[in-house]
């Protein structure tokens, strides 16, 4: 479509980032998670996001499709690995 490899990556992730904020509503249940540890979570996000932009200026965008490309076969092996670990 034309737009810069680092612009739709990180537009991605941003909108990610929104729909996973909007959801942890949901998680401080008692049940679910335990009331203070999605503050380190929240944490863990503002940091990794702060670290992501410095590093982002400064990577060169083949560095950072081989990058991309490997964390997406990583995610795509595990969710089909859970999909079929029970029924093997």
């Amino acid at each position: 479509m034309g737009i810069p490899f680092k612009v739709s990556t990180t537009t991605s992730n941003f909108m990610i980032g929104v729909t996973a904020a909007a959801s942890a509503g949901v998680y401080p249940e008692p049940r679910i998670c335990r009331s203070g540890s999605h503050y380190a979570g929240r944490a863990g996000s503002a940091s990794g996001l702060l670290a992501g932009a410095r590093m982002l200026a400064r990577t060169k965008t083949q560095q950072l499709r081989w990058v991309f490309a490997a964390v997406i076969v990583a995610l795509g092996g595990e969710m089909l690995y859970g999909a079929f670990a029970g029924k093997i």
